[in-house]
């Protein structure tokens, strides 16, 4: 019998009021790109929701997108004078204060709310809903425990310098062991491996990845097209082997205590959320 998700996100619920402000953001995304001519594709959890679910895994309140180099860095210039006037683009230059760091940017709604456990209040960047945009870079075919393991330790050193972290003994330990860390592991190590090693697939940058291995490019172009909430839009050439790559057995559906939401709280809109009691 074919599980009921309606108790996440049935029509009226918080949630899906969430996953419908966010697909406006994908479909403004969409038209930006086809306008410009851009190349870009649904992937991570967006595919596994499109193939497995025809649109948002229930429980899911984001939207990731990957894009090759050039296209990502044209996105970045034009977006400024291409999007609606309800959307904002979020770089690691053109909103500082929220640490995007550099791999990865998010475009988002104006006048919605969506705050994850390490944002800033105090700080002003952007916290609307979003999608996040990813740079597909050429990735060498290493042995997958060793590209497991790097992942580990790059990942886990970066974020930690990334984002701030508060003042304790521990963390002061941190900050003289993670730089070193982060030097061998990438600077030395996965850069001596992209050096010598052909690049026959594309992934996220090093310091992006948290889990997963990268897939050949013959899994990903040419690009084809998938139905995702009743649109049309670019994916992998063979979303199964590209949702094997970051899953494994990727229909099995994970246990109901991990079915969770990214977000701490979301606001579809802001007008509605907050009252004036002065």
């Amino acid at each position: 019998m074919e599980e009921d998700f309606s108790k996440y996100n049935a029509e009226g619920t918080p949630l899906r009021e969430a996953q419908k402000k966010i697909l406006e953001v994908l479909l403004e995304f969409d038209r930006v790109c086809r306008k410009n001519g851009l190349t870009y594709w649904i992937d991570f959890g967006t595919l596994l929701g499109a193939v497995r679910h025809g649109g948002f895994i229930p429980w899911d309140d984001d939207i990731d997108l990957s894009m090759p180099p050039a296209d990502y860095r044209r996105f970045k210039q034009i977006a400024p004078g291409e999007l609606g006037k309800n959307f904002v683009l979020q770089t690691e230059k053109t909103e500082p204060s929220a640490q995007q760091g550099d791999g990865m940017f998010k475009v988002r709604m104006k006048n919605t709310l969506y705050l994850m456990p390490h944002d800033d209040l105090a700080q002003p960047y952007s916290k609307g809903v979003f999608v996040d945009v990813f740079e597909s870079v050429p990735t060498p075919a290493i042995n997958r425990k060793v590209f497991a393991f790097l992942v580990k330790r790059i990942s886990k050193a970066h974020g930690f310098m990334h984002y701030n972290k508060r003042i304790n003994f521990g963390n002061i330990v941190r900050w003289f062991v993670f730089p070193v860390s982060f030097f061998f592991f990438h600077t030395i190590v996965w850069r001596t491996i992209c050096l010598f090693s052909r690049k026959k697939c594309e992934f996220t940058p090093m310091t992006r990845v948290l889990y997963g291995y990268p897939s050949p490019r013959e899994a990903i172009y040419p690009l084809k097209e998938i139905e995702f909430e009743g649109h049309m839009f670019p994916c992998p050439n063979d979303p199964d082997r590209r949702l094997k790559d970051m899953w494994g057995d990727y229909m099995k559906l994970p246990p109901a205590d991990r079915r969770k939401v990214h977000a701490r709280f979301i606001c579809t809109d802001t007008s509605s959320c907050f009252t004036n009691l002065s």
